[in-house]
């Protein structure tokens, strides 16, 4: 996702060049297709044909995309652990100072509306 972020809609094969130039063991053609193919059947990416192959962009920027992540996360946590799990986070924000003031302040937007 990264590298379709920094450079926008690109060839498996594009993906593929970038990713090889990054690591030792080299990943196969088939294995960045599969995961392009993944991420589009799950609505990350999307793909339009391009010759024999497909150009896959992204379908929501990277910060989108981390606040979704950490929205589901959240839905999980709270939906199977409920009162322990918002406890817990609190504990966690209450040891950090900068945590605890930014969450005072969301709190404070949200009551605002």
């Amino acid at each position: 996702m990264q590298i379709i972020w920094m450079r926008g809609p690109s060839l498996v094969s594009e993906v593929e060049e970038i990713l090889n130039s990054r690591r030792s063991e080299p990943l196969a053609y088939k294995t960045v297709l599969t995961i392009c193919t993944r991420l589009s059947d799950k609505g990350i990416l999307t793909h339009e044909k391009e010759g024999r192959a497909f150009r896959y962009g992204p379908t929501m920027t990277e910060a989108e995309f981390v606040a979704d992540q950490a929205s589901k996360a959240a839905d999980t946590m709270l939906n199977r652990f409920g009162d322990v799990a918002l406890a817990t986070f609190v504990d966690k924000v209450a040891t950090d100072p900068e945590q605890l003031a930014a969450l005072r302040s969301l709190l404070g937007d949200r009551r605002g509306r």
